[in-house]
């Protein structure tokens, strides 16, 4: 089978022209059924030269190939171009959409080197073969350029066709016109203008923008110095803190004013609220000057606290504290009205609490640095640590000394 199928190759060979492509004898009914040792030996007979096979009538040469038709004229396929944009301008990318319409068993192709003169061709983009149904159809879209204004066309050119004899024909496209519009529509003949004149790329006004980097620049050195100078006062301020009021002088400065009041308020019948004050400034300046918390207590709290130590009163006794507030609480709670003269009193009390336990000793030592202490100061730690002490015996004083007899006058002194 092989052998026949060679053969008939062979005899195609040298009776067609060596033009038709080897695709269109490939797709032939020939090769059905071939093994591929055929095939190679079918294209081997086909590339080369041609051979007197054996038993094969002698072939006369072939004629002289003729001339592809040309003719528009009965052909079995149809071409329809649409170019956009249309109309267009000078330099547009202007796109021509050809549509080749032909039969399921014909072959088409655009050749190589078309030439569109006067236009520029850019390319040519093949598009895929569609169905129709029974026939096919294929898109080629060509892009082209126009450099000239007016109406032009875009020139005939050639389709390849092939019909199933393998014989190729040529289909001949119209012209497709098209026009160019410019880009100028308001004047009739334009004219080239005159290039510009030249300009200087430096600043219009040097002077102004000096001023405004000099303006900018000094803000920015004020804001400088004076963000320095806030610091710096800032950090070399010194920060002055009153000393604090001496507890016994605070004391006594409220006792002398509660003095001034006390004939009003007994008079008006207030005996709460001048024990209420009374008892304040005590209990302010017992916590200040023992340092214990003392006007938040309760007189049971303080009551407990001197039992048993935890805070030391000397040189007051612990006992004559506790009665004074004990019987401050039944004025305030009990509204007891007692006489005007335990009223005076009881600030008289608190006053001679206050100025037992002054630090006499610290304030002479603080004023006079390098006198010693009088005889019979007590020191608040000494005090603290060895609580009341009795009274010493007075010494008796001794006799003053007599004085000395004046000198005798100088008898050798003449009256």
């Amino acid at each position: 089978m092989m052998g026949g199928v060679v053969l008939r190759f062979a005899r195609r060979r040298s009776s067609e022209p060596s033009l038709l492509p080897p695709l269109r004898l490939l797709r032939s009914s020939s090769f059905a059924g071939m093994s591929a040792p055929g095939i190679w030996l079918a294209l081997g007979l086909w590339f080369g030269p041609p051979v007197d096979l054996p038993g094969a009538p002698a072939t006369a040469p072939a004629p002289a190939t003729a001339p592809a038709s040309t003719s528009n004229e009965g052909a079995p396929i149809s071409v329809t171009t649409r170019l956009t944009p249309d109309p267009s301008h000078v330099g547009d990318l202007l796109t021509l959409d050809v549509l080749v319409a032909y039969p399921s068993d014909h072959a088409i192709n655009l050749p190589n080197g078309l030439d569109f003169a006067p236009l520029e061709l850019v390319s040519i983009e093949p598009g895929p073969v569609e169905s129709t149904g029974k026939d096919l159809r294929q898109r080629f879209t060509i892009t082209l350029q126009y450099f000239d204004v007016g109406e032009a066309e875009v020139p005939s050119f050639p389709v390849t066709w092939i019909d199933p004899d393998d014989q190729v024909h040529t289909y001949t496209v119209a012209p497709h016109p098209f026009v160019v519009e410019s880009l100028l529509a308001n004047e009739a003949d334009p004219q080239l203008q005159p290039a510009d004149p030249m300009i200087s790329l430096e600043y219009a006004n040097v002077r102004l923008a000096e001023i405004i980097v000099a303006v900018i620049g000094g803000l920015l050195l004020a804001t400088v110095l004076a963000i320095g100078v806030i610091l710096l006062r800032r950090r070399d301020r010194p920060v002055y803190v009153p000393p604090p009021i001496p507890p016994h002088e605070r004391a006594l400065a409220e006792l002398d004013a509660l003095a001034r009041e006390r004939e009003a308020l007994i008079s008006a019948g207030e005996y709460q609220d001048y024990y209420l004050r009374l008892t304040e400034i005590a209990k302010r300046y017992l916590g200040a000057r023992f340092d214990f918390e003392a006007l938040d207590r309760t007189t049971e709290e303080i009551q407990d606290l001197l039992t048993r130590g935890q805070v030391r009163v000397e040189p007051l006794d612990p006992k004559t504290v506790i009665t004074f507030l004990q019987d401050c609480d039944l004025v305030k709670f009990a509204r007891l009205s007692p006489p005007e003269a335990e009223t005076r009193d009881a600030l008289q009390l608190v006053r001679e609490m206050v100025e037992r336990t002054r630090p006499v000793a610290e304030a002479a030592a603080k004023s006079e640095p390098n006198k010693p202490p009088r005889e019979g100061a007590v020191e608040p730690e000494q005090a603290r640590a060895s609580g009341p002490e009795p009274p010493r015996p007075a010494e008796p004083a001794e006799p003053p000394e007599p004085p000395e007899p004046p000198e005798p006058p100088d008898q050798e002194a003449s009256p």
